[in-house]
């Protein structure tokens, strides 16, 4: 039963830190440009292991969306990636999100 305890805890800290990190919630990790393609780190474990992020084509964007610490990126064939983030990370992650997705619509909720 320790062992629960223990792998809780560990589990806990582990996915505080992923949150909290400033390099693996770094805009330029979240959202790396590939060319004519954004490989798009949605999720803490994806940002560990980069093969687990979403690749997207920068033209097929239709909207950028934040609300509160998550952003959603809005492909034009209504597939859409929520990119979870901590609060102090949304609006630079928004900002290059932005820049990479130039005729994207831009909405705040």
């Amino acid at each position: 039963m320790e062992f629960l305890y223990l792998f809780a805890l560990l589990t806990t800290l582990a996915t505080y830190l992923m949150f909290s990190s400033p390099h693996l919630n770094n805009p330029e990790h979240v959202l790396q440009e590939v060319g004519d393609e954004v490989l798009i780190l949605h999720t803490p474990l994806a940002r560990l292991w980069p093969s687990q992020g979403k690749r997207i084509n920068k033209q097929k964007v239709a909207c950028i969306q934040k609300a509160n610490n998550i952003i959603t990126v809005f492909h034009q064939s209504s597939n859409a990636i929520d990119i979870t983030l901590s609060k102090k990370h949304t609006v630079q992650v928004f900002n290059r999100a932005c820049l990479l997705f130039p005729n994207a619509e831009k909405v705040t909720v």
